[in-house]
């Protein structure tokens, strides 16, 4: 049977699996791996446990994850006081690169404070565990009054622009390489 739960560390190993499964780009040095980790992974089951969740198979194998933030200004700082030094140890500059590349958090922080990344494993897709997921997250965002959620997403990954829309999700704003799409909660926003 598969279940939905609240995302752990002790599921690092298993998030770092499926990001790297589902990454667009698979050739990674080990050190590349360890950025992308940093940036995309680490943060989420150590700081914003509450609104990231995983789907497991029936031995409690995470095939899946949704990973939020629902405050932008505590991921800036949090990132920095966590990250920050680690980052920079791998590459230097690493961190500041990383942080403005996100700066789209910032820029949308006040209707769409939350964030979010989700990745299926290959042969976790079709199965609908994505929409149980984003239910999940929309459900707990509601119930804590986050007024929005946004992500950002490449032009290279055509089913994933639909499945947003599909899950009511707008363009934001669209750059050469990908937009960025939000989904308002807060009724009153709409």
């Amino acid at each position: 049977m598969i279940t939905l739960r609240n995302v752990r560390t002790d599921d690092l190993d298993a998030l770092h699996q499926i990001h790297q499964a589902t990454s667009s780009n698979p050739n990674k040095t080990p050190e590349q791996w360890q950025l992308a980790y940093l940036k995309y992974v680490d943060y989420y089951p150590r700081f914003a446990f509450e609104t990231s969740f995983v789907t497991c198979d029936e031995n409690g194998k995470p095939l899946g994850y949704l990973l939020c933030e629902s405050d932008a200004d505590r991921f800036f700082k949090l990132m920095s006081e966590a990250y920050q030094e680690e980052m920079d140890a791998i590459v230097p500059g690493s961190f500041e690169r990383f942080m403005n590349s996100q700066s789209f958090l910032q820029t949308f922080k006040d209707q769409y404070p939350a964030h979010l990344h989700i990745d299926l494993l290959p042969s976790a897709q079709n199965m609908h565990l994505g929409s149980k997921l984003m239910k999940q997250l929309i459900e707990e965002l509601k119930a804590r009054n986050i007024p929005g959620v946004l992500l950002g997403v490449s032009k290279t990954r055509p089913q994933a622009i639909h499945f947003y829309k599909k899950h009511g999700f707008e363009v934001l704003e669209e750059e050469p390489s990908g937009y960025t799409m939000g989904l308002k909660l807060d009724e009153s926003a709409k």
